[in-house]
């Protein structure tokens, strides 16, 4: 069974990252290595990582500031080495199974070109991060006013969640990676996350990127993970100014990076009612969101070069990308 990495990203997380730590800890494929970037965490959480890593092939890395989750799980990818690596978040436990159950689900899919996993994720509550009966995820779906959604958040188990499927992409809080995949859409830079997102939305660009070169990602429901999330879709717009201004940002960031004429033309009217709408409410009800718009705008031209650059390396039609936006092909069955 190929070895696989796990990285983490921290701020603040004194809370849950040990019932994370713990977790990682006693898969039943060991990780090679555990990297942990602390991103200037002030609420003693490096303290944790350091004690609970002294019985883990673990590394940290502690920054003085926070320079965004993008830049850190940029450095935690160049510190590992296996052929696949996990992208964890520090509020998310896995079953034992979680890695093996993945890595098993991808062997012998070469013709596929699987590039990314992920497993069903329920809700988590609690310093343990004890298990809900509600869903978290079940894959990352997209539609064509440019969202992506959690599939199935917030919902009860139904019988159609514990299908696998093909989706657009991994939730990043529990997203297993094909390093091929990943050097494959990285930037000259070595950008496999936009660092120009900071944070929030970064997962969605990365899946979109793997989709352009053909890289798909699998649903695999029999692997479990049990997720707490800050911020619940279901929520709408709940979150902190702060949040919600990197969102709306990054919203537009997003597409600027990846849609081309296509996708534009496929999804029209229903990304600029979205547009309308968003900026809208940035103007009136939202107002501490209105700077997103303003940054969004400074940083056009670069994401548009991105955009242009990114098009010209795609090798699946914009056509069949455009697909996965529209109602009735969000997900594709797996066949055996």
């Amino acid at each position: 069974m190929s070895p696989a990495d796990v990285f983490l990203v921290v701020h603040n997380h004194a809370r849950t990252v040990r019932a994370t730590l713990e977790a990682v800890g006693t898969q039943s494929v060991s990780p090679e290595r555990i990297v942990v970037l602390d991103n200037a965490s002030t609420d003693g959480s490096a303290s944790i990582v350091q004690d609970v890593g002294r019985a883990l092939p673990l590394e940290q890395i502690r920054w003085p500031e926070n320079r965004g989750f993008s830049a850190a799980a940029n450095e935690a990818l160049r510190r590992s080495r296996a052929p696949w690596v996990l992208a964890l978040n520090p509020d998310c436990r896995l079953a034992p199974d979680y890695l093996e159950k993945l890595l098993e689900a991808q062997a012998g899919r070469d013709r596929e070109r699987v590039g990314a996993l992920t497993g069903l994720l329920m809700r988590a509550q609690g310093e343990e991060l004890a298990a809900t009966e509600s869903i978290d995820s079940a894959g990352m779906v997209v539609t064509a006013s440019g969202r992506h959604l959690d599939r199935a958040s917030g919902r009860a188990m139904r019988e159609r969640w514990l299908r696998s499927a093909w989706v657009f992409g991994a939730s990043g809080a529990a997203a297993l990676y094909r390093r091929e995949a990943l050097e494959d859409v990285s930037y000259p830079a070595g950008e496999v996350f936009d660092e120009t997102f900071f944070a929030y939305r970064e997962d969605a660009d990365l899946a979109w990127r793997l989709q352009r070169r053909g890289w798909h990602c699998l649903f695999w429901p029999t692997a479990r993970a049990w997720h707490e999330r800050g911020l619940k879709p279901e929520l709408n717009r709940r979150g902190t100014p702060e949040v919600n201004r990197h969102s709306v940002r990054n919203r537009f960031l997003l597409r600027w990076s990846n849609a081309d004429w296509r996708w534009r033309l496929a999804c029209f009217p229903w990304w600029a009612l979205r547009d309308v709408v968003v900026a809208g409410a940035c103007l009136t009800v939202e107002r501490s969101s209105a700077p997103g718009l303003s940054e969004a705008w400074a940083l056009r031209r670069q994401q548009r070069a991105r955009g242009r650059a990114n098009a010209s390396r795609a090798l699946v039609s914009g056509w069949l990308v455009a697909r996965w936006f529209l109602p009735g092909h969000r997900v594709r069955k797996v066949r055996s």
